[in-house]
């Protein structure tokens, strides 16, 4: 019997690591930015682009539908 769910957990991986970029670029916003934390922000850009590579041409009702799966 085939799983229930098709979750794609690199997928959520790299929602993971878009959405802690997007929290630390918010948080840089209002601070001054400093090497170290130029530099944290960078990590994340590099895990982003790592952890999402294979999902650079996806169509967006397919990135949607992933997402949701994500949540489950």
């Amino acid at each position: 019997m085939a799983a229930c769910s098709s979750k794609d957990e690199q997928f959520c991986k790299c929602l993971n690591a878009g959405e802690e970029l997007n929290a630390y670029a918010s948080k840089m916003l209002t601070q001054e930015v400093t090497k170290e934390k130029a530099t944290k922000m960078q990590q994340l850009k590099d895990a982003k682009k790592k952890e999402c590579a294979d999902y650079q041409t996806m169509m967006g009702d397919e990135m949607l539908k992933r997402k949701a799966e994500c949540s489950n």
